[in-house]
């Protein structure tokens, strides 16, 4: 049995799925391990079965308890040697790294990490697009905006504040200077250009990015936040932050001559052996 621990938000979620998928198709039992929301206040909780055509086959507490390691029960402790399960859990081994021994190692294992590499997934990246289709149709002043974006030479600007202004590891990366050279290079590179500017702090962003055609889409709240990423997606071109939910907008969006650029620095942390991974053509800044 391989399990996939699911954790963070939806764009965690969306890269944990990648591996999920993946592993699907080359192992015949892969079951997902939801428990971690069971208790979980941060975002929107475990989203993808709402947002997306996708249902997991997921684990019962009992395998939860077998494959935890932290779990001392004797009982447990027990079946795992009799199992050989003693060294099935495996934790990932660096952010953004990519070990493919997981894609080809025969053994149980339950796998905790945010696997946030292409390569685990390049091979079904045509499913995937199929999966992280949107579901749910655009009404009111979504599909307005849409429309607005369909007619344009739309650019998608993702600033994530919020959580990420007290967050060690990833805030105060992308400020003012970052979004303003990413903003110089699109006016080279787009003709007539219309920023659509999607964030948790819209009052920052107004104040801060110099625009000169721009919407700013604040209403998404709550349970409808996805709908930024559909948006996003649905942009010509894409400005992200330093977050795998405006990555994977980004990644989802489907313009063969699409300008995407990311942060060149993506968490504060000089020890992180390798950088974010992103498609060959996106550009760093």
């Amino acid at each position: 049995m391989k399990i996939i621990q699911f954790l963070g938000g939806l764009g965690n979620q969306m890269f944990q799925y990648a591996l999920y998928k993946v592993l699907q198709q080359k192992f015949p039992n892969v079951k997902a391990d939801l428990h971690s929301y069971k208790n979980y206040s941060l975002h929107n909780g475990f989203e993808l079965e709402n947002i997306f055509n996708i249902k997991l086959n997921k684990i019962t507490p009992f395998t939860k308890n077998l494959y935890n390691k932290h779990n001392r029960k004797w009982i447990y402790r027990k079946l795992r040697r009799l199992l050989n399960l003693r060294n099935a859990y495996q934790e990932e081994k660096s952010l953004f790294s990519f070990d493919p021994s997981i894609l080809a190692e025969p053994k149980s294992r339950y796998y905790w990490g945010y696997w946030q590499n292409l390569r685990y997934f390049d091979a079904i990246a045509d499913d995937l697009r199929i999966d992280f289709e949107f579901k749910n149709k655009l009404t009111g002043a979504n599909q307005q905006t849409l429309s607005e974006i369909q007619q344009t030479e739309s650019i998608a600007i993702h600033v994530r504040r919020g959580d990420y202004l007290k967050d060690p590891l990833l805030g105060g990366l992308c400020g003012p200077a970052y979004y303003q050279e990413a903003i110089n290079h699109m006016q080279l590179k787009v003709n007539s250009p219309k920023y659509f500017v999607f964030s948790d702090d819209i009052a920052w962003c107004q104040k801060h990015l110099v625009l000169a055609e721009a919407k700013f889409i604040s209403w998404n709240k709550g349970s409808e936040s996805y709908i930024d990423m559909q948006l996003m997606s649905a942009c010509k071109h894409n400005i992200i932050a330093n977050s795998s939910f405006s990555w994977w907008a980004a990644w989802l969006n489907p313009n063969q001559s699409k300008i995407v650029i990311y942060p060149q620095k993506w968490v504060n942390d000089n020890q992180a052996k390798e950088s974010m991974s992103t498609p060959a053509n996106w550009i760093a800044l």
